[in-house]
């Protein structure tokens, strides 16, 4: 029979380590096993220490080995558990969470990165790039006229003007029809009334997203990062309303 200190003790693994046969102990801490004089038996489980046991002439002519095991202990790493008052409403949690003035500084340091790189390629928007340069030159030279038919590479003259349609354009559209979407997504997840929460009016509600994009309100939104994205609108809301008086 095994048991601990309170209770007797199930589904406790005894092998004999001579013959490598095994079974385990039942609901009620009984176990069964064929020994031989001298063979040792092993007592495990998860939950306490590992135990061996010499089969003694006590115990083989008994018929009986009734052992108390002892719990085990683990040691975890060490945790720090805050205190937080969130109970898993957004409307009221987002009330409770600090400002990430962190978050805050580096959106806004991201905002003067994009507007220095914006002001740095102003002088040379219109030069064109060696890559559009070579196409330019193979596609005037693939159609020109006075050439013989027969020197051609229609296949080349075909991707040479496909390739002119700038790539960055037919980007844009897609990334913009995908914003869109994820606003209109946005609208519902969030609902009309908590955008009046923050005086925002319905027919105000699109315009208004549209002037958070900057902020890159889509990112937050697809990577789940709510407390952020109503933070976020939070603040923009009150820039925005100003912006919409002043008009």
């Amino acid at each position: 029979m095994v048991r601990d200190s309170l209770n007797l003790i199930k589904d406790v693994h005894v092998i004999n380590l001579n013959t490598l046969k095994g079974t385990y102990s039942n609901d009620y801490g009984q176990y069964r096993i064929t020994v031989s004089l001298g063979d040792t038996l092993e007592f495990t489980s998860v939950q306490f220490e590992t135990v061996k046991k010499i089969i003694t002439d006590r115990i083989f002519f008994s018929k009986k080995l009734k052992l108390i095991l002892k719990n085990k202990n683990y040691v975890l790493n060490e945790v720090i558990v805050k205190k937080h008052d969130l109970i898993g409403d957004l409307r009221i949690d987002r009330k409770k969470v600090p400002k990430d003035t962190i978050a805050l500084k580096g959106r806004k340091l991201s905002n003067i990165i994009e507007n220095i790189s914006k002001e740095s390629q102003k002088g040379i928007l219109n030069k064109p790039s060696i890559k559009h340069s070579k196409l330019a030159e193979t596609s005037m030279r693939n159609t020109d006229p006075s050439r013989s038919f027969y020197g051609v590479n229609l296949m080349g003259v075909v991707n040479g003007m496909f390739s002119l349609i700038p790539k960055k354009k037919r980007k844009k559209l897609s990334t913009k029809e995908s914003n869109e979407l994820l606003k209109n997504k946005i609208l519902t997840d969030f609902g009309n009334s908590f955008f009046e929460e923050l005086n925002i009016d319905n027919n105000q509600i699109i315009p208004f997203l549209e002037y958070c994009s900057q902020f890159n309100i889509e990112e937050l939104y697809k990577e789940n990062k709510r407390l952020d994205l109503i933070k976020l609108l939070e603040d923009e809301s009150i820039k925005f309303l100003i912006q919409l008086k002043q008009k």
